[in-house]
């Protein structure tokens, strides 16, 4: 990795999430050779926001201290719920003592801005689960709260169970999730992720607004101006120093969708001018009939600048990109 790091990293750099993978089970040195080799070839921001996951099970006060030693100064925590039984029964390794005792080590640490993500629709969990573990968390201090309903793959243990989530109870669920966080002073910014005020998470924000990012590491993919690029997902490969890299460039109809599909997840919606770029054409008289029913339905809020989602049309927001894309 930090061999990749060295061939493609330049620059001054505002945002480091190390992640996608478990990132707190590394040995130890191994997170304080990659912010070296980072730092060896860029200049990292003083308010760079450098965020590592963890499991809290691996969340022990010696990765913390090397995290912060590193400059880390946000944690991302896989918690998921704080039921136990629920996460004995869905093979997750921590409990949830061990998950809040992965929040204060944190705090001790002097990391203070902590995410964690919560998993709804999981077998078993009630609507008490999700209230009782957003309640909690605030409670804790989190700044940052992630919200994901469980997506049950093909081939997987819990799909050849048969179990399948109910997505009404998944929606309602949300719904208490977000309500306990409101009451908090939380602000949902995304469809999934919800943080007080100041502590957004910067890195997701480059996806959704289609900024530039780099990915390092085998399976990371990297997206810059109308190219989107992935490395082997042949770990052993690219430990041999073959990073099998491919790239895609996105046309213009690509381009369009993408940015309705990211833009519309977030609070910020899109912006007429931008759709106008990237279509190539007047894309408000185009879509005129189409925007005024969506308004006239409540699902959007229409600005002279852009339209974004309404509060509750959130549900259906995979139906309304499609009408607009």
């Amino acid at each position: 990795m930090t061999r990749e790091i060295n061939d493609r990293v330049r620059g001054t750099i505002d945002s480091v999430y190390i992640g996608g993978g478990t990132p707190s089970v590394l040995p130890r040195g191994a997170l304080t050779r990659i912010f070296d080799a980072l730092r060896q070839n860029a200049v990292l921001d003083d308010d760079c926001e450098m965020t590592v996951e963890a499991n809290p099970d691996s969340c022990t006060g010696e990765f913390i201290k090397e995290a912060a030693d590193c400059g880390v100064n946000r944690i991302s925590l896989g918690v998921q719920t704080l039921n136990d039984e629920i996460l004995t029964a869905i093979g997750r390794r921590h409990d949830s003592s061990t998950a809040l005792k992965a929040v204060r080590e944190a705090h001790n640490g002097g990391i203070k801005n902590v995410s964690c993500d919560l998993m709804l629709g999981l077998p078993g969990q009630t609507l008490y689960d999700v209230s009782y573990a957003a309640d909690t968390l605030c409670d804790l201090g989190i700044k940052h709260i992630s919200v994901y309903s469980l997506n049950v793959e093909e081939g997987t243990r819990m799909y050849k169970s048969g179990y399948r989530v109910d997505d009404d109870v998944a929606a309602d669920m949300y719904e208490a999730a977000y309500a306990k966080m409101k009451e908090r002073g939380f602000v949902r910014y995304e469809v999934s992720n919800f943080a007080l005020d100041g502590y957004r998470s910067r890195h997701n924000g480059k996806y959704w607004k289609r900024e530039p990012y780099i990915g390092i590491g085998a399976a990371a993919h990297s997206f810059c101006g109308d190219t989107r690029s992935y490395n082997t997902f042949d770990i052993d490969g690219y430990i041999s120093g073959d990073r099998g890299a491919r790239s895609e460039k996105l046309s213009a109809a690509d381009r369009l969708e993408e940015y309705i599909m990211l833009g519309l997840r977030t609070v910020d919606g899109v912006e007429f001018g931008t759709l106008d770029l990237l279509s190539g054409s007047d894309w408000r008289s185009g879509k005129r009939e189409v925007l005024v029913s969506l308004s006239d339905k409540g699902l959007i809020d229409i600005g002279e600048r852009g339209f974004a989602l309404s509060e509750k049309a959130y549900y259906v927001m995979n139906e309304i990109i499609v009408r607009l894309i």
